[in-house]
């Protein structure tokens, strides 16, 4: 792995240049970051309530390239695109997908991470083990997820499932057969399956690209440049790959 110093030099004559665009210096900046913070690998909070994680590795770096301060704002997911329009974070890091829908509300940034959402079914004799197999079956997915949007538009035939009435989880209401599939991003997915090997399985299809982007506030055409900037720093240097690396990911980004 190249060091974060070369990553460093890398970047600092495209933002010396998004700098001057702006009319100033280069001050240390505080760079608040919105997240829920409940998503291994990729970001969790550990015993001592230390944010961890890939993306948390990412956004540090991201910081430093960009000589700024990075600052935690921990949120429900729900809520992190109105957070970013009403002002109160600069950006959000959550595997956060690229949608038509979010880029008409907020700023979107270049992919850092490329997957596939996929379905994730009981084993079993009579269980799906197609997409096609999905028709009239009842299928979950997150509300206002791109897994929800892969739902409607990928697998119009299928049944959304209604929220459940008694706060279960999705993996729980799968287990428990009260839903037949359901629909998360790839890495998520292959881990369940893993969690319960003789009881879960991923259907081999994927169902659609997930991209994870940096979301930025509205007015942050500066912020998205900066880090942009900077996500291509950590690219051409092998930072990026190398932290899919230690955290067992594989991506597709280029």
């Amino acid at each position: 792995m190249r060091t974060l110093g070369f990553i460093v030099t890398l970047a600092a004559s495209a933002l010396a240049l998004v700098s001057c665009q702006s009319g100033h210096g280069q001050p240390r900046l505080t760079w608040r970051v919105a997240s829920d913070l409940a998503n291994p690998p990729f970001a969790w909070l550990d015993e001592a309530g230390v944010a961890r994680g890939r993306d948390v590795e990412m956004a540090q770096q991201l910081a430093e390239i960009m000589n700024a301060k990075l600052e935690w704002h921990r949120m429900e997911f729900a809520v992190l695109l109105d957070a970013l329009e009403q002002g109160e974070a600069d950006a959000v890091i959550a595997t956060m997908g690229a949608t038509p829908e979010r880029a008409e509300r907020v700023l979107l940034s270049n992919a850092y991470f490329v997957t596939n959402l996929r379905v994730l079914v009981r084993r079993g004799a009579n269980e799906p083990t197609s997409l096609a197999a999905l028709d009239g079956l009842r299928v979950s997915a997150g509300i206002g997820t791109t897994s929800e949007l892969a739902l409607r538009d990928q697998l119009p035939r299928a049944i959304p499932a209604a929220p459940s009435e008694k706060g279960a989880t999705s993996i729980e209401r799968l287990l428990a057969g009260e839903v037949d599939a359901l629909i998360m991003d790839g890495p998520d997915a292959l881990d369940f399956a893993r969690e319960y090997p003789n009881e879960l399985a991923v259907l081999d299809e994927p169902l659609a690209e997930e991209r994870y982007v940096v979301a930025v506030k509205p007015t942050g055409a500066e912020w998205l440049e900066r880090i942009n900037v900077a996500l291509y720093a950590m690219r051409e240097s092998g930072a990026l790959s190398e932290l899919d690396r230690r955290f067992e990911l594989t991506t597709n980004v280029r």
